[in-house]
């Protein structure tokens, strides 16, 4: 079926897509991040290390990544025989923007020459191929203190890009990390004002954040976990309520495997639920269209698959 005959309407259900996906031997990935219906059209649902796990596993040669740029360059890393597809190209992010490989090169120098020494570089997952390449370790919000506990105390530590996952990083663990000035720009929406008086008015509820919040928003919480952690405490837990603090769209996730507990998202500056733009990018008639187009394609360039193989593969070492 050509791509130009397909109605951008006439989306099938999630769960049809799924299977025809599955006919056609492309595997479905999508973070916990989608809109529900993404969700339920793939064949695996997780967060940035899970899906890395995942599309490292695979034996398929086609993935469709529900995601991110970043994410899809990931698998494309991991998984280099594979053709990696998107639903639209466009879908990026503010962390990985924050932090261009020419500036890190040029700062990474430049510690060398203050310290005396080069630092051990740790890059959060959200960054593009290119710094993955030029660093000497990946992390995810989900295992970044195991990664920073590997790296001997007397190293010093450049950590890039998130400032405040580093920040927290550095208060659970003691070092002091050199830390990027990079944000998530879903995560710094968060109120602490409007925060307190969602507290207020559910006393009892247990506030959870995610590490790319700012301090604030740290401080007023109950626990701070990634995403994964996130998803242990709440199957864990039953007849609990929970103010969430992460992007919006983790909620439905909580529903569907933790339905025993209620859920309350964090409410942002504007008092809506923060939902990443760039994740809202991809849609079902994206992807329904990108199945069948097999593209747009997503490709890292050779010069950096070699170095971002390395750091990511250590990183998968690690935990």
């Amino acid at each position: 079926m050509e791509s130009s005959s397909l109605p951008l309407l006439e989306v099938p259900e999630a769960s049809e897509i799924r299977d025809w996906a599955t006919e056609q031997g492309i595997l479905i990935l999508a973070h916990s991040y989608q809109e529900g219906f993404l969700q339920e059209a793939a064949h695996f649902v997780g967060d940035s290390l899970e899906l890395a796990r995942k599309a490292s596993e695979t034996q398929l040669d086609s993935i469709c990544f529900c995601g991110v740029h970043f994410m899809a360059e990931t698998a494309n890393i991991l998984c280099p025989n594979a053709e990696v597809f998107v639903p639209d190209l466009d879908a990026g992010c503010s962390l990985a923007d924050s932090c261009k490989v020419e500036d890190l090169i040029r700062y990474q120098d430049h510690l060398e020459v203050k310290l005396g020494r080069r630092p051990t570089s740790i890059a959060y997952v959200n960054c593009t191929a290119a710094v993955k390449a030029a660093v000497d370790v990946i992390c995810t919000s989900g295992n970044a203190r195991a990664v920073v506990d590997s790296i001997p105390e007397n190293e010093p530590i450049l950590f890039v890009p998130d400032m405040h996952l580093g920040g927290w990083l550095n208060e659970v663990t003691g070092r002091e990390m050199i830390l990027w000035n990079g944000a998530c720009e879903v995560h710094e929406l968060f109120s602490v004002d409007t925060l307190l008086e969602l507290q207020e008015k559910n006393p009892g509820a247990i506030t959870m954040s995610h590490p790319e919040c700012p301090k604030r928003i740290r401080d007023a919480s109950d626990c701070v976990l990634g995403t994964a952690g996130m998803l242990r405490l709440v199957k864990e837990s039953r007849g609990k309520t929970f103010i969430v603090g992460t992007e919006g769209n983790m909620i439905y996730r909580f529903e569907k495997e933790a339905p025993q507990n209620t859920y309350i998202p964090a409410p942002g500056a504007s008092c809506a639920c923060n939902l990443c733009p760039y994740m809202q990018l991809n849609t079902p008639e994206k992807l329904w269209k990108c199945l069948h187009d097999r593209g747009p394609r997503v490709e890292v360039p050779s010069q950096f698959r070699r170095g971002a193989m390395a750091s990511l593969g250590r990183m998968l070492e690690t935990t």
